[in-house]
């Protein structure tokens, strides 16, 4: 029989993430949208909750969360900032954090992991190329053995929380290729701290994720050790996936979560807001509209909970198949992020030309969750996952 209730200690998480929220975020906005920045007593809070790198294993300090239990911190944050910057940050350190945990060297892990725990350095990911999206494959960033070093050399793009990175210390999950022969199959991961003498970086602006840090970066001849390579030699490519997975199975319910608030703000517009002697809210038109937005959300953050849910499934003890826990979140993310947008896009339309102005929430919401169509594999790369698993991998252009 499914059962839909968390535990005790994850209900008490939640309402204290919540109450934080509610109490430290939600004022600060302001301030985070016009230094676009995420406020030092923000970042603050999160450390005392130990909210960074929550997914860090005990032994190193961290609180050993299980993806479900990161869900519900991410989804209470995103509840509260329409910018999506916090949850972005959040959701990018904790799920490359987790693959530092199980992939990485012990001596990596003792070095790393209890700066990233205690919140005084956080782990990004460098994947994308200026060239290549989701096209593992056709990276051109390079890494050539050297003695005991990996001699690494390439260029990264649309890199999230560069300028953090670059200030509070820490480093990126890496992919490069070690075997130029192989495709995906001669890729690895490499954990790659920041360095300004090997990194250059480029900061861009975002269309909204006002107090998100975005950029590239340019790597040139970084000898990075070898006990910074994550998992074997050549076998990047699967172990990436399965921090990419806990980054969009989090979106799902980042992306309900925000959609909601949008509904909630619409709503009580709709019983204030009169056209032709009446409020609005009792038009059966937006009734209705209101009504697919509601059913869609609740069914979006399910699919997102299922998603987490059979994640720690498959992590834990094998339960579900790396391709089933694959179909599922594809499903949740595209599903989620397209239904968001569209939930959102009507609660501003609700607002009237008030919705239209800066920094109405559902301005800044939409385009916040406009990046989530995009961003860990863009919805036509979820809709090639969900064909593959439903059709068969035969079915697949070559």
């Amino acid at each position: 029989m499914l059962d839909f209730t968390f535990s005790e200690e994850q209900e008490i998480l939640r309402d204290s993430v919540r109450r934080f929220a509610k109490k430290e975020i939600a004022p600060r906005l302001p301030e985070m949208i016009q230094k676009r920045r995420i406020p030092k007593e923000i970042m603050d809070g999160l450390r005392k909750l130990n909210l960074l790198g929550m997914t860090v294993p005990e032994k190193y300090g961290g609180m050993g969360a299980d993806a479900v239990t990161t869900g519900i911190a991410v989804e209470e944050i995103a509840r509260v900032d329409p910018t999506a910057s916090i949850p972005v940050m959040f959701l990018v350190d904790n799920a490359w954090s987790y693959l530092l945990g199980r992939f990485g060297t012990e001596e990596l892990k003792e070095q790393i992991l209890p700066q990233v725990a205690a919140g005084r350095i956080l782990t990004g990911i460098a994947s994308t190329e200026p060239n290549f999206g989701s096209d593992i494959g056709s990276m051109t960033t390079v890494a050539d053995r050297k003695g005991t070093n990996y001699i690494i050399n390439g260029e990264k793009a649309y890199i999230s929380l560069v300028k953090d990175i670059k200030e509070m210390g820490g480093g990126y999950v890496t992919v490069a290729k070690t075997d130029r022969s192989r495709g995906t199959s001669g890729v690895s991961l490499f954990y790659v701290p920041h360095s300004d003498e090997y990194l250059e970086l480029t900061p861009l602006e975002e269309m909204g994720r006002e107090g998100s840090t975005w950029g590239s970066i340019r790597i040139k001849d970084y000898p990075v050790p070898e006990k910074y390579l994550l998992g074997p030699l050549n076998g990047g490519f699967k172990i990436v996936h399965l921090g990419f997975e806990f980054a969009r199975a989090m979106i799902a319910v980042i992306s309900a979560a925000s959609a909601t608030t949008a509904l909630e703000n619409g709503m009580e517009y709709m019983k204030e807001r009169k056209a032709f002697g009446q409020a609005i809210g009792k038009f059966q038109g937006l009734q209705f509209q209101l009504a697919d937005h509601v059913a869609r959300m609740e069914a979006a953050r399910t699919l997102g909970y299922k998603a987490l849910w059979m994640y720690d499934m498959e992590q834990k003890d094998g339960k579900f198949s790396r391709f089933e826990v694959s179909k599922e979140v594809a499903i949740a993310k595209l599903l989620s992020t397209v239904w968001a947008f569209d939930a959102i896009n009507d609660a501003l339309q609700w607002h009237g030309a008030y919705g239209y102005t800066k920094y109405n929430p559902q301005e800044l919401a939409l385009r916040g969750i406009r990046s989530f169509q995009l961003a860990e594999g863009s919805r036509e790369v979820m809709k090639t996952i969900i064909a593959r698993e439903a059709l068969g991998k035969e079915f697949m252009k070559s």
